[in-house]
C-alpha cells in the first residue's frame, strides 16, 4: 500500500508522551500513511518504545541520529519521507483521528499547494497566555484562497497544523534552520513565498500541549532563545533574495523584520538588548538602500528601530536635565521626597518641558 502522506515525528526524550502520540497516528482514518520517527539521540527509553511500535505497525519507520535539535530531526525526516505530502507532529502532541484524511482530501479536492487547520492548545504550563494562543491559532480565512502578504502574515506559522507538498519543498530546497529556534517561522514563510494557493479547514485538528520546559514557553521567560527570532528573519531574507520574492514584497519583509526585532527585544533578557539592537541596525544599514521601504507606516517602523538607541539616549539626557533643574529650584527638598509629594505637578512639568525641548538644537547623544 503506497502512502499518501508522510508524518514526520521528531523524538527527543519523549518516553512519557510518545506512546499517546503514536497511538493517535496509527488510528488515523486515512490508512495510506507513513510515520517517520526521528530519534534525535534520546537518552531515556524513547527509542525502546519506538522499536516496540514498529513491531505493532509496519507503517512506522524509525531513523536514529545523534542529538542535533528539532530542526535537524525534522530535516532528517524530510529526507527519509517517501510520500507526495508531508505533515509534522511533535513527539508530545496529538493528531485528531480524522486529521490526515481531512487534510489530504482538501489538498486533492481543491488543488492547492498547502492546507491549514486550527490548533487546540492544552496547558501543563503558561495557561495565562491562553487568550493570546486562542487568537493566534484561530483560522482567520475561509476555504480556498490565493496566497498574498495578508494571508501569510495573519496565519499562524506552526508547521504541525498544515499539510505540505513534498515536491515544492524539495524543488526549492526548503528546510529548517539548524542551531536556531523559531524554526517554524522560517519554514512556513519560505514555503508560503513559493506557494500560490491555500485551503483553510475551520476545524481544530491538532492538539499542542504547552509544557513548562518547551522552547516556545521559554521564549516568554526572558532568556537567550528569543534573539533567534531576529536571526531567523535575516536567514529568511536570504531565501527571499534567492527566489526573487523580495523584489515585489519589500514592504512585507521589512514589516516582518520589525515584528521580529521587537519580539526579540521584548522577550529576551536585558543583557541581550544591545546585541539585538546592533544586529538589527547593521542589517538595516546594509540592505535598506537596495530594498527601500515604500509604505510610510513600515518606514516609520524601520526608522524607530534604527534610531532606537539615539532615542533612549536622548530620553536619559532629558531626565538628567530635569532632575538637575528640580534639585536647584527645590534645594530644601531631597529629590525623592519632592517627587513623592509633587508627582502630579512633576508629570505636567515634564510634559511641558519636553514640548519645549522638542527640536531644540545642541542636545547631543551621550
Amino acid at each position: 500500500m503506497k502512502s499518501k502522506v508522510s508524518i514526520i515525528v521528531p523524538v527527543y526524550n519523549c518516553e512519557k508522551m510518545i506512546g499517546n502520540t503514536l497511538e493517535r497516528l496509527v488510528k488515523q482514518t486515512l490508512k495510506e500513511i507513513e510515520i517517520v520517527c526521528v530519534n534525535d539521540g534520546s537518552t531515556d527509553d524513547s527509542l525502546e518504545i519506538l522499536n516496540r511500535w514498529t513491531k505493532k505497525d509496519k507503517r512506522i519507520k524509525v531513523v536514529n541520529q545523534k542529538n542535533g535539535g528539532l530542526s535537524a530531526a525534522r530535516n532528517t525526516g524530510i529526507r527519509n519521507a517517501s510520500s507526495p505530502y508531508l505533515m509534522f507532529c511533535d513527539g508530545d502532541d496529538l493528531f485528531d483521528k480524522k486529521m490526515c484524511k481531512i487534510m489530504v482530501n482538501a489538498i486533492e479536492r481543491e488543488d492547492v499547494d498547502i492546507v491549514a487547520c486550527g490548533t487546540e492548545v492544552k496547558y501543563d504550563a503558561h495557561s495565562e497566555i491562553a487568550g493570546s494562543d486562542d487568537n493566534y491559532y484561530r483560522i482567520k480565512f475561509v476555504g480556498r484562497r490565493y496566497i498574498d502578504d495578508k494571508i501569510t502574515a495573519k496565519t499562524d506559522v506552526s508547521v504541525c497544523d498544515k499539510l505540505f507538498k513534498a515536491e515544492l519543498i524539495n524543488k526549492n530546497k526548503i528546510c529548517f534552520p539548524n542551531d536556531l529556534n523559531n524554526e517554524d517561522y522560517y519554514f512556513y514563510n519560505a514555503y508560503m513565498s513559493v506557494a500560490k494557493t491555500i485551503y483553510f479547514v475551520n476545524q481544530k485538528l491538532y492538539t499542542y500541549i504547552r509544557h513548562e520546559d518547551s522552547i516556545m514557553s521559554e521564549n516568554f521567560e526572558k532568556n537567550s532563545y528569543s534573539p533567534d527570532h531576529l536571526l531567523v528573519v535575516q536567514k529568511l531574507f536570504d531565501f527571499y533574495c534567492k527566489t526573487g520574492f523580495i523584489d515585489a514584497h519589500k514592504n512585507f519583509f521589512w514589516s516582518q523584520f520589525s515584528e521580529s526585532y521587537w519580539f526579540s527585544y521584548e522577550h529576551s533578557a536585558k543583557k541581550y538588548h544591545k546585541t539585538i539592537h546592533k544586529i538589527a541596525k547593521d542589517f538595516i544599514e546594509e540592505n535598506i538602500r537596495k530594498y527601500p521601504v515604500d509604505q510610510p507606516k513600515v518606514k516609520r517602523q524601520i526608522n524607530t528601530i534604527f534610531y532606537d538607541d539615539l532615542l533612549h539616549r536622548s530620553w536619559r539626557l532629558m531626565k538628567r536635565k530635569l532632575r538637575g533643574f528640580y534639585m536647584r529650584v527645590n534645594v530644601a527638598y531631597k529629590q525623592q521626597d519632592f517627587i513623592n509629594r509633587n508627582i502630579e505637578q512633576l508629570e505636567q512639568d515634564v510634559y511641558e518641558l519636553s514640548e519645549k525641548l522638542d527640536g531644540v538644537e545642541g542636545i547631543t547623544k551621550e
